[in-house]
């Protein structure tokens, strides 16, 4: 799923699953994943400097486009999870990120995502191509992590 070159930004952080989050069998929920991928998602764009509340007030979007998602292992209610986002390229009308969720300290894959999303003109909804902002941001996130 992930492509075979080096990514040029990469964001860590953890996550707990909660017991809303698990059906009967204690297993995380397949659709919960797509709320974790934003979580992490939001986390890094902050960490960047470009929170998505700042965004949007300059009349920006970012709305999902596509999403594919790679269950390998289940998470489980309780588990700390190692949560992993890549961006391997820059960012053009499209910013693409890569997901990669294991429960913390395991070395085989649990969970893999991408997530395909546009820049869009909040106004309009029509697409627009990345500001040179955001593309900087992400280059200096990469450059101190």
């Amino acid at each position: 799923m992930f492509p075979q070159t080096p990514p040029i930004a990469t964001y860590q952080m953890q996550l707990r699953s909660r017991y809303s989050e698990t059906d009967k069998m204690g297993v995380v929920y397949h659709s919960r994943y797509l709320e974790y991928f934003e979580v992490i998602r939001t986390e890094f764009i902050r960490e960047a400097g470009l929170p998505y509340a700042g965004m949007e007030n300059a009349g920006l979007m970012l709305p999902v486009a596509h999403v594919d998602v790679r269950y390998r292992r289940p998470v489980r209610y309780d588990e700390l999870m190692d949560c992993r986002l890549l961006i391997f390229d820059e960012p053009a009308v499209k910013l693409i990120t890569y997901y990669d969720i294991r429960v913390a300290g395991a070395e085989e894959e649990y969970i893999q995502g991408k997530v395909e999303l546009v820049f869009v003109d909040k106004n309009t909804m029509k697409p627009v191509r990345a500001p040179r902002e955001f593309i900087n941001k992400i280059h200096e996130y990469a450059k101190l992590a």
